[in-house]
């Protein structure tokens, strides 16, 4: 008796131990955010401005406010207005303040705006961050709180100086230069 009970006591534990052991977990990577609706990017003459994911120039159009859209039909031809798919998640760069949202278009579609303005794109720019389209009633889009290019320079030549050991107030060779302004004359004071 002493012999049946010991075999049927050691498969009774494997069975307990396997059963017991925890499956393997799986380490699953969160989901990557979606991309950038909006990003901003550097003009030689007009600063940081706002533009479309692959970098091109974005406009708003002095006629159109609080959600309106007058640019359609031949608007359209030189005027493409940045569109978005129902339910896309619009996100704007961090640090950037203002609100991204959509208006419903005349013509179909769903169009992004920034701030309540309608953004729209300019045939006429052929490379990223051209501002061929600016007109006495089309406008890049500054915002506010980007930072402007002398920042965003002191900033790099800071981070290349620390990397390669130099003086972190120093611009290292592969810093790109800024074009100063030149200076405001004086102010006259009269004199009394």
């Amino acid at each position: 008796m002493r012999r049946r009970i010991t075999p049927l006591l050691v498969a009774l534990a494997a069975a307990c131990c396997t059963a017991a052991a925890p499956a393997p977990q799986q380490h699953t990577a969160a989901p990557a955010p979606p991309p950038l609706t909006v990003m901003v990017g550097d003009t030689d003459t007009l600063g940081r401005i706002l533009t479309d994911s692959e970098g091109r120039t974005l406009y708003r159009y002095d006629l159109e406010h609080d959600g309106t859209v007058v640019c359609v039909a031949s608007c359209t031809a030189t005027r493409k207005p940045l569109l978005t798919r129902l339910g896309t998640e619009l996100r704007l760069p961090p640090g950037i303040a203002g609100t991204l949202g959509t208006v419903s278009r005349p013509d179909g579609g769903d169009q992004v705006t920034y701030n309540g303005s309608p953004l729209y794109l300019f045939t006429g720019d052929a490379k990223p961050s051209d501002t061929n389209g600016v007109t006495l009633d089309w406008h890049v889009l500054q915002p506010r709180d980007a930072p402007t290019a002398r920042a965003a320079q002191t900033a790099g030549a800071a981070r290349a100086g620390s990397r390669a050991g130099g003086d972190p107030g120093k611009a290292s060779p592969r810093s790109r230069s800024v074009r100063a302004r030149p200076p405001s004359p004086p102010a006259s004071v009269p004199r009394a």
